[in-house]
């Protein structure tokens, strides 16, 4: 894997500062299946960029996490136009990952990306709860013709059957999506936008209890 330097990597981190790496960062800067505006192959780049304005000291923890953890960053590569072989190369480098007992923060791009990114961890980990914040569900078959369209990115990572799903902050879903979350209940908890205020955190903690989590954020 070879990696930008500490400076121009997530938070900026000196150069002189010698660390072994816990976390990879992924810049996946997948733009194929948009439907309003553009710009998401841009993200990584941005986010990166705007994370060397961040304080590296976290006064919760009372440390520079990244001391402790130690992060890098991949160089950014070539992503294929074709979404299926983007989505396999994005597994592999996730898998890849994993293999060497590391931890990949993966930033896009759309949020399409994320069934490809959930792929080594359904083989590596037997009951995984995909922890969910977006304004939409994404639980649709198809969109557009598309079935790894960005609206249908949450659907698909449930076609693996060990992976359940908690959704916050939800303020849009299509009628199409309702058979699919009614059927699949057992496995699929939504937060609503709109009940915030009556949020179970309770009911949340039970529902990740013996699970491993996966975090996908789509902002």
């Amino acid at each position: 894997m070879k990696y930008l330097s500490n400076k121009h990597g997530f938070l900026g981190i000196d150069n002189t500062f010698n660390f072994k790496e816990k976390v990879v960062v992924v810049p996946f800067g997948l733009e194929k299946t948009v439907s309003y505006g553009g710009g998401t192959k841009n993200g990584p780049k941005e986010i990166i960029k705007a994370s060397h304005q961040v304080e590296l000291y976290d006064e919760e923890l009372n440390c520079e996490p990244y001391k402790k953890i130690g992060i890098k960053t991949l160089k950014p590569f070539k992503i294929d136009k074709n979404i299926k072989v983007a989505l396999n190369k994005i597994s592999k480098i996730n898998g890849e990952i994993l293999d060497k007992k590391l931890f990949p923060m993966t930033f896009g791009g759309e949020h399409s990306i994320t069934p490809g990114c959930i792929v080594p961890f359904t083989k590596k980990y037997k009951n995984i709860c995909l922890l969910h914040f977006d304004a939409h569900a994404d639980l649709r078959e198809s969109y557009n013709g598309e079935k790894f369209s960005h609206a249908s990115a949450i659907r698909r990572c449930l076609d693996y059957k060990n992976v359940s799903l908690i959704s916050f902050g939800i303020r849009n879903i299509s009628e199409s999506e309702i058979p699919f979350l009614k059927k699949n209940s057992n496995r699929i908890d939504i937060f609503w936008a709109k009940d915030k205020k009556k949020w179970n955190l309770n009911k949340f903690k039970k529902l990740i209890k013996n699970k491993t989590i996966y975090l996908t954020f789509d902002v």
